[in-house]
């Protein structure tokens, strides 16, 4: 049998640049198994728009994001200053559009669009803006969501998010699930742990011979 294999365990240089080899491999590994960090969607544009001032009542309104939302749990309310949803229906989902149709003839006045929606990487992410009917119609007189009509917010208290904590509602992902990457790190962890030991072990007989 050659002994080439041996001597070049024998030397210090190889072994050192062998077990470095193998370490960086298992590193390069792992980094390549990690998911990437995404973003959530965006809201991109709305119909009406914030702010805008109609003269005619509208028969529904729509919100559109970045990328194509997940077809679960979405909602769409459509309140007065009185709390009054005006939604009527099921929203409709095409992609990144989700509309709502509306109750006939809303009377003048503000409007608030509270969406609520799952974001493409699984997540929900929610958010409002407001629009007027009516040339007389005022701003300002929606009061901020889970306040009775009248009422203004406490001393210090923050407006909602437009986005919610990702970690507050458990949602499947769009992608790959997250117990399979997870595994997958652990089994590349795994076999590089596997390979680092059998090197020492290879090492240490090699030293001892």
């Amino acid at each position: 049998m050659s002994s080439l294999p041996s001597m070049s365990w024998r030397n210090p240089g190889r072994r050192a640049s062998l077990l470095s080899a193998v370490l960086v491999l298992c590193f390069a590994a792992l980094l390549a198994s990690a998911p990437k960090a995404s973003a959530h969607d965006q809201l991109v544009s709305s119909t009406p728009s914030d702010g805008k001032r109609l003269s005619a009542a509208p028969t529904q309104v729509s919100v559109t994001f970045s990328a194509a939302l997940m077809d679960l749990g979405n909602e769409i309310r459509v309140v007065d200053a009185a709390s009054k949803n005006w939604a009527q229906g099921s929203p409709v989902l095409s992609r990144e559009t989700l509309a709502q149709p509306l109750a006939p003839d809303l009377p003048e006045g503000e409007y608030q669009v509270r969406w609520r929606v799952v974001s493409s990487d699984g997540h929900p992410i929610s958010g409002s803006y407001s629009f007027l009917v009516g040339a007389n119609a005022k701003a300002g007189t929606i009061p901020a969501p889970g306040l009775a009509p009248g009422t203004e917010p406490a001393a210090g208290a923050t407006a909602p998010s437009s986005e919610a904590d990702a970690s507050a509602v458990s949602r499947p992902t769009a992608g790959v699930p997250g117990w399979l990457i997870a595994g997958g790190i652990g089994a590349v962890a795994g076999l590089g742990l596997y390979l680092a030991v059998r090197a020492l072990q290879r090492l240490r007989r090699d030293d001892a011979a």
